[in-house]
Protein backbone atom coordinates (compact mmCIF):
# COMPACT_ATOMS: atom_id res chain seq x y z
CA UNK A 1 0.00 0.00 0.00
CA UNK A 2 1.43 3.50 -1.11
CA UNK A 3 2.21 5.75 1.69
CA UNK A 4 -0.22 8.71 2.71
CA UNK A 5 2.05 11.71 1.60
CA UNK A 6 0.13 14.14 4.27
CA UNK A 7 0.27 11.56 6.99
CA UNK A 8 4.19 11.66 5.83
CA UNK A 9 3.96 15.42 6.60
CA UNK A 10 3.29 14.95 10.26
CA UNK A 11 5.26 12.14 10.46
CA UNK A 12 8.21 14.29 9.48
CA UNK A 13 7.18 17.50 11.25
CA UNK A 14 5.97 15.94 14.87
CA UNK A 15 8.03 12.66 15.13
CA UNK A 16 11.02 13.11 12.50
CA UNK A 17 12.08 17.10 13.25
CA UNK A 18 10.04 16.57 16.49
CA UNK A 19 12.97 14.50 18.27
CA UNK A 20 15.40 17.41 18.46
CA UNK A 21 14.13 17.59 21.62
CA UNK A 22 15.49 14.67 23.23
CA UNK A 23 18.24 15.15 20.82
CA UNK A 24 19.54 18.34 22.13
CA UNK A 25 19.43 16.72 25.54
CA UNK A 26 21.39 13.62 24.53
CA UNK A 27 24.08 15.34 22.89
CA UNK A 28 26.37 18.34 24.14
CA UNK A 29 27.95 19.53 20.98
CA UNK A 30 23.90 19.91 19.19
CA UNK A 31 23.10 21.57 22.26
CA UNK A 32 25.70 24.31 21.94
CA UNK A 33 24.95 24.57 18.68
CA UNK A 34 21.51 25.46 18.84
CA UNK A 35 22.33 27.64 22.06
CA UNK A 36 23.82 29.89 19.00
CA UNK A 37 20.49 30.25 17.25
CA UNK A 38 17.30 31.20 18.99
CA UNK A 39 14.46 31.40 16.32
CA UNK A 40 10.87 30.06 16.33
CA UNK A 41 10.04 28.53 12.26
CA UNK A 42 6.67 28.22 11.20
CA UNK A 43 6.34 24.76 9.06
CA UNK A 44 3.00 25.51 6.92
CA UNK A 45 2.15 22.84 4.87
CA UNK A 46 -0.94 23.09 2.44
CA UNK A 47 -3.09 20.22 3.59
CA UNK A 48 -0.62 19.01 5.77
CA UNK A 49 0.60 20.18 9.17
CA UNK A 50 1.26 23.53 10.81
CA UNK A 51 4.08 23.43 13.05
CA UNK A 52 6.64 25.08 15.42
CA UNK A 53 10.09 24.37 15.65
CA UNK A 54 10.92 26.37 18.93
CA UNK A 55 14.69 26.54 19.33
CA UNK A 56 15.78 28.63 22.19
CA UNK A 57 19.09 28.67 24.85
CA UNK A 58 19.79 25.21 23.64
CA UNK A 59 16.71 23.28 23.82
CA UNK A 60 13.70 22.61 21.58
CA UNK A 61 9.59 22.09 21.31
CA UNK A 62 7.55 20.99 18.09
CA UNK A 63 4.25 21.72 18.52
CA UNK A 64 1.28 23.12 16.32
CA UNK A 65 1.09 26.89 15.47
CA UNK A 66 -1.73 28.58 17.06
CA UNK A 67 -3.08 32.34 15.90
CA UNK A 68 -0.82 34.32 18.66
CA UNK A 69 2.28 32.50 18.81
CA UNK A 70 5.53 34.51 17.72
CA UNK A 71 7.75 33.01 14.71
CA UNK A 72 10.84 34.77 13.62
CA UNK A 73 10.12 32.55 9.86
CA UNK A 74 7.52 31.40 8.48
CA UNK A 75 7.92 28.78 5.39
CA UNK A 76 4.95 27.73 3.36
CA UNK A 77 4.77 24.36 1.07
CA UNK A 78 2.47 24.30 -1.73
CA UNK A 79 2.20 20.45 -0.83
CA UNK A 80 3.11 17.73 1.82
CA UNK A 81 5.24 16.34 -0.90
CA UNK A 82 7.25 18.98 -1.05
CA UNK A 83 7.63 19.71 2.13
CA UNK A 84 8.83 15.58 2.44
CA UNK A 85 11.13 16.25 0.09
CA UNK A 86 12.80 18.73 1.84
CA UNK A 87 13.09 16.77 5.12
CA UNK A 88 14.67 14.05 2.73
CA UNK A 89 16.97 15.85 2.10
CA UNK A 90 16.31 17.13 -1.59
CA UNK A 91 16.64 20.59 -2.72
CA UNK A 92 13.55 22.11 -2.27
CA UNK A 93 12.99 25.42 -1.30
CA UNK A 94 9.78 26.54 0.19
CA UNK A 95 8.53 29.99 -0.31
CA UNK A 96 9.15 32.16 2.66
CA UNK A 97 6.60 34.68 3.77
CA UNK A 98 8.42 35.68 6.85
CA UNK A 99 12.22 36.21 7.78
CA UNK A 100 13.49 36.13 4.16
CA UNK A 101 17.21 37.02 5.35
CA UNK A 102 17.13 34.25 8.27
CA UNK A 103 16.21 31.67 5.79
CA UNK A 104 18.97 32.14 3.96
CA UNK A 105 21.07 30.65 7.02
CA UNK A 106 18.43 28.08 7.37
CA UNK A 107 18.29 25.68 4.45
CA UNK A 108 20.02 27.70 1.57
CA UNK A 109 23.21 25.13 2.15
CA UNK A 110 24.01 21.62 3.33
CA UNK A 111 26.38 23.02 5.77
CA UNK A 112 24.31 25.28 7.44
CA UNK A 113 23.12 24.60 11.06
CA UNK A 114 19.54 23.78 11.16
CA UNK A 115 20.25 21.23 8.68
CA UNK A 116 23.72 19.85 9.87
CA UNK A 117 21.79 19.56 13.59
CA UNK A 118 18.84 17.46 12.15
CA UNK A 119 20.66 16.04 9.67
CA UNK A 120 23.57 14.47 11.95
CA UNK A 121 20.73 13.76 14.33
CA UNK A 122 18.97 11.81 11.15
CA UNK A 123 22.20 9.85 10.67
CA UNK A 124 22.88 9.16 14.45
CA UNK A 125 19.49 7.41 14.24
CA UNK A 126 20.03 5.29 11.14
CA UNK A 127 23.11 4.21 12.39
CA UNK A 128 23.80 0.36 12.28
CA UNK A 129 27.34 0.13 13.87
CA UNK A 130 28.40 2.11 16.63
CA UNK A 131 32.04 3.19 17.79
CA UNK A 132 30.96 2.74 21.40
CA UNK A 133 28.22 1.76 23.71
CA UNK A 134 27.35 5.55 24.54
CA UNK A 135 26.28 5.97 20.82
CA UNK A 136 24.34 3.20 20.69
CA UNK A 137 22.70 4.28 23.79
CA UNK A 138 21.82 8.09 22.53
CA UNK A 139 20.68 6.49 18.70
CA UNK A 140 18.46 3.85 20.42
CA UNK A 141 17.26 6.24 23.27
CA UNK A 142 16.26 8.95 20.07
CA UNK A 143 14.68 6.12 18.07
CA UNK A 144 12.69 5.30 21.23
CA UNK A 145 11.36 8.32 21.71
CA UNK A 146 10.66 9.30 17.84
CA UNK A 147 8.53 5.69 18.29
CA UNK A 148 6.48 7.45 20.93
CA UNK A 149 5.92 10.39 18.14
CA UNK A 150 5.40 8.68 15.62
CA UNK A 151 2.77 6.72 17.14
CA UNK A 152 0.77 9.70 18.43
CA UNK A 153 0.92 11.19 14.94
CA UNK A 154 -0.16 7.93 13.43
CA UNK A 155 -3.32 7.55 15.81
CA UNK A 156 -4.56 10.79 15.59
CA UNK A 157 -3.99 10.83 11.63
CA UNK A 158 -3.10 7.87 10.07
CA UNK A 159 -6.87 6.26 8.64
CA UNK A 160 -5.25 2.70 9.52
CA UNK A 161 -4.16 3.83 12.45
CA UNK A 162 -7.12 5.69 13.72
CA UNK A 163 -9.54 2.23 13.93
CA UNK A 164 -6.54 1.06 16.59
CA UNK A 165 -7.51 4.36 18.35
CA UNK A 166 -11.25 4.05 18.46
CA UNK A 167 -10.53 1.20 20.19
CA UNK A 168 -8.01 2.12 22.37
CA UNK A 169 -9.32 2.84 26.26
CA UNK A 170 -8.57 6.55 27.77
CA UNK A 171 -5.68 6.78 29.74
CA UNK A 172 -1.76 6.71 29.87
CA UNK A 173 0.39 3.65 27.55
CA UNK A 174 3.61 3.84 30.29
CA UNK A 175 6.97 3.08 27.85
CA UNK A 176 10.07 2.86 28.46
CA UNK A 177 14.24 1.33 28.55
CA UNK A 178 14.45 -0.13 31.95
CA UNK A 179 16.81 2.73 33.79
CA UNK A 180 17.10 4.38 30.49
CA UNK A 181 14.37 6.78 29.23
CA UNK A 182 10.40 6.52 29.56
CA UNK A 183 7.69 8.11 27.82
CA UNK A 184 3.88 8.24 27.83
CA UNK A 185 0.95 8.22 25.18
CA UNK A 186 -1.81 10.02 26.48
CA UNK A 187 -5.39 9.12 25.02
CA UNK A 188 -8.26 11.49 25.93
CA UNK A 189 -11.94 12.38 24.50
CA UNK A 190 -13.19 8.49 24.10
CA UNK A 191 -13.80 6.71 20.61
CA UNK A 192 -13.27 10.07 18.98
CA UNK A 193 -10.77 11.79 20.96
CA UNK A 194 -7.11 12.11 20.64
CA UNK A 195 -3.47 10.82 21.71
CA UNK A 196 -0.90 12.98 22.98
CA UNK A 197 2.98 12.51 23.69
CA UNK A 198 4.70 12.99 26.90
CA UNK A 199 8.44 12.86 26.73
CA UNK A 200 8.71 11.57 30.27
CA UNK A 201 7.66 8.63 32.41
CA UNK A 202 3.70 8.23 33.05
CA UNK A 203 2.91 8.77 37.05
CA UNK A 204 -0.18 6.81 36.59
CA UNK A 205 -0.41 4.33 34.03
CA UNK A 206 -3.15 2.13 32.84
CA UNK A 207 -0.88 -0.43 31.16
CA UNK A 208 3.19 -0.43 30.53
CA UNK A 209 5.74 -1.98 28.00
CA UNK A 210 8.84 -1.58 29.48
CA UNK A 211 12.45 -2.73 27.44
CA UNK A 212 14.94 -4.55 29.76
CA UNK A 213 17.61 -3.08 28.04
CA UNK A 214 19.31 -0.61 25.05
CA UNK A 215 19.98 -3.98 22.54
CA UNK A 216 16.16 -4.92 23.32
CA UNK A 217 14.49 -1.94 22.58
CA UNK A 218 16.52 -1.25 19.48
CA UNK A 219 15.93 -4.96 17.99
CA UNK A 220 12.74 -4.28 18.51
CA UNK A 221 12.28 -0.85 16.99
CA UNK A 222 14.20 -1.60 13.97
CA UNK A 223 12.69 -5.08 13.69
CA UNK A 224 15.54 -8.09 13.97
CA UNK A 225 13.86 -8.78 17.56
CA UNK A 226 10.11 -10.31 17.69
CA UNK A 227 8.11 -8.66 19.94
CA UNK A 228 6.50 -11.70 21.19
CA UNK A 229 9.59 -13.12 20.93
CA UNK A 230 11.08 -10.41 23.32
CA UNK A 231 8.01 -10.65 25.87
CA UNK A 232 8.60 -14.84 26.35
CA UNK A 233 11.71 -14.20 26.96
CA UNK A 234 11.47 -11.70 29.58
CA UNK A 235 13.39 -8.81 27.69
CA UNK A 236 9.78 -7.19 26.96
CA UNK A 237 7.68 -6.59 30.23
CA UNK A 238 4.20 -5.54 29.35
CA UNK A 239 1.27 -5.74 32.05
CA UNK A 240 -2.10 -3.61 33.08
CA UNK A 241 -4.94 -3.06 29.98
CA UNK A 242 -3.75 -5.06 27.34
CA UNK A 243 -6.51 -3.96 24.94
CA UNK A 244 -4.42 -0.84 25.10
CA UNK A 245 -0.84 -2.56 24.42
CA UNK A 246 -2.50 -4.13 21.43
CA UNK A 247 -3.98 -1.19 20.05
CA UNK A 248 -0.55 0.23 20.41
CA UNK A 249 1.39 -2.30 18.75
CA UNK A 250 -1.07 -2.24 15.57
CA UNK A 251 0.11 1.43 15.09
CA UNK A 252 3.91 1.05 16.03
CA UNK A 253 3.78 -1.92 13.21
CA UNK A 254 2.84 0.57 10.69
CA UNK A 255 5.17 3.35 11.75
CA UNK A 256 8.29 2.00 10.32
CA UNK A 257 7.10 2.50 6.69
CA UNK A 258 6.84 6.42 7.87
CA UNK A 259 9.97 6.27 9.85
CA UNK A 260 12.54 4.55 7.09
Amino acid sequence: MALSERTQAFVNLYAGIGVLEKYLELDESAKELAKQHNVAIRFKVKGGPDGVVDIKNGACKVYPYEEGVKTNVVLYFDSCDKFNRLVAGENVMPIPTKGILKVLTLLAKPDQWFNVLTGDMAALMRKKEFDNDDEKKRSVTLAFYAMTLGAVVLGNEDPIAQWAMRATADGEVSLGIKDVAYSTIVKSGGKNGKFTAVLEKSQNPRSIMEFADIDTAGGVINGTLDAMTAVSTGRLETKGHMLMLDSFNKIAAILPRYLS
